[in-house]
């Protein structure tokens, strides 16, 4: 049996992440407001073009494993989707368990945070219910890229904080979860980049969807209760417990966000 490889990357490679026009709803679990048309990121593969359009993802079964949070690695690794849609197994050629789309219910190219490798096989978060799953992918379905950056959200000093490795890149107050939907904890990743048409609007300019679902609403405003980091029009509710389970950032830093943070970003919440 191939002995099983911690990822270790240590190169250095980013990606350009391209805004292209395409209409959908922003129904994140704790965006309040009224409903926006936003504009997804799409990242053009080598070798392959995203597809146009997306499809619900399938129900995921099967055994699948919990990860702990890990915090402050010096990298991770995003896996990338190039092909048509992805088949995810609870092994190495094991079961098969669900089918993901090539892009996100956004239009966003599909992005996963990997955890390891087994000869031909990656193993992967899986952006479904219930939180934290994982399952494995044939490698020659996604391309591996190095992400250097990671954002540790503090739920009880109400604090983020992105890193490079070690070194502090931005750090700021932020509004989390009520009492009533709390943040969920743990680590995500990010899996779309949303540009607002209002950058005055309830989202604030941008708003960035996670792999991470409420615990405790199982739909809002139309969407599935996925969480997410966006900005805000009531900057008075930085540093309060007031939202539905996402995490409210200011304006001027979310836009910041939005030029540096790329998709498959870890997102750790503690």
């Amino acid at each position: 049996m191939t002995t099983k490889n911690r990822i270790a990357t240590n190169h250095s490679a980013t990606i350009r992440t391209i805004i292209v026009a395409l209409v959908a709803a922003l129904a994140l679990a704790a965006c309040g407001g009224q409903e926006q048309t936003l504009q997804p990121d799409r990242i053009p593969a080598s070798g392959a073009s995203p597809s146009s359009g997306s499809a619900d993802d399938q129900a995921a079964g099967g055994l699948i494993e919990s990860l702990p949070i890990e915090r402050y690695s010096e990298s991770s690794t995003r896996a990338i989707v190039v092909s048509d849609g992805v088949e995810v197994f609870d092994r190495p050629d094991g079961l098969a368990i669900t089918t993901l789309a090539p892009t996100t219910t956004f239009g966003t190219t599909r992005v996963m945070l990997a955890e390891e490798t087994e000869g031909d096989w990656v193993r992967v978060r899986l952006p479904a219910r219930p939180n934290h799953r994982t399952g494995w992918i044939r490698s020659a379905e996604v391309q591996l890229e190095a992400v250097d950056l990671e954002v540790t959200i503090d739920l009880q000093s109400r604090t983020m904080v992105v890193r490079s490795g070690i070194d502090m890149v931005m750090e700021s107050s932020v509004a989390i979860g009520s009492d009533e939907n709390p943040t969920p904890t743990g680590t995500f990743y990010v899996t779309d980049k949303l540009e607002t048409p209002d950058p005055t609007g309830a989202y604030g300019p941008y708003a960035f969807g996670l792999s991470g679902y409420s615990e405790t609403l199982t739909e809002f405003a139309g969407g599935d209760g996925q969480i997410g980091i966006h900005g805000t029009n009531d900057p008075d509710s930085i540093g309060e417990a007031v939202s539905h389970g996402c995490i409210r950032l200011p304006n001027e830093l979310v836009s910041q966000l939005a030029e540096t943070l790329p998709l498959g970003t870890p997102v750790h919440i503690v």
